[in-house]
């Protein structure tokens, strides 16, 4: 952990540990919202508290799903509800909304939205932005719910679980975390690359 960053985390666990489950919550929630806050290092932090007594890793992983689905689904909603309208109202977003391009997109989102859902889930910079396409672009609620669960439950699992056996090691083995996400994230792009030339070919077939 850099020196730079050192007094955010000391703070960020500070709160963890005042707050325990309600800062947990507000934690995994406004990161999914789209705030810039390090959520997997909470999560983790929190399964190493656990390991240690100071909180329950089942209510750790509970809340910290509930607080992540709580955030996905306000952007999800409110995109889907006003995202179009709002953005309407700037002749700049307006231009784009009617541009071929932007239509192509929504239909390669509405086509693969699984696959960019799920894996979304496991960077917390890109699940917001994802959130409010699948919004806008008018992506079922069940399929939309469905991958969001599926993935914020596997993101939830492994984040905090791994803190909870690295217990009070859990700082010292941070790489890891980073490391595991960057993985998820390349297998993710690996797979959307795939899905863009298949959509492509068949967009060239339709032709």
């Amino acid at each position: 952990m850099t020196t730079l960053l050192a007094p955010f985390f000391q703070y960020l666990l500070s709160f963890l540990l005042l707050y325990k489950y309600f800062g947990l919550f507000i934690i995994a929630l406004l990161s999914s919202i789209a705030l810039p806050i390090p959520a997997s290092t909470a999560l983790a932090a929190a399964g190493g508290f656990a390991s240690q007594g100071y909180m329950n890793i089942y209510a750790v992983l509970g809340i910290t799903l509930l607080g992540s689905m709580t955030g996905d689904l306000i952007g999800y909603i409110l995109a889907r509800q006003y995202g179009e309208r709002i953005l309407s109202k700037f002749v700049f977003f307006r231009r784009i909304l009617r541009s071929e391009s932007f239509h192509k997109i929504e239909d390669y989102i509405i086509d693969f939205a699984p696959s960019l859902i799920f894996f979304s889930r496991f960077l917390t910079e890109l699940s917001p932005a994802t959130n409010l396409m699948a919004g806008i672009s008018k992506v079922s609620f069940k399929k939309f719910f469905t991958f969001a669960l599926l993935g914020e439950f596997i993101y939830t699992l492994m984040y905090g679980m791994t803190g909870f056996l690295l217990g009070s090691e859990w700082e010292d083995n941070i790489s890891f975390f980073l490391k595991a996400g960057g993985i998820i994230l390349m297998l993710g792009i690996a797979v959307n690359l795939i899905q863009v030339l298949l959509y492509k070919k068949r967009t060239r077939k339709q032709a």
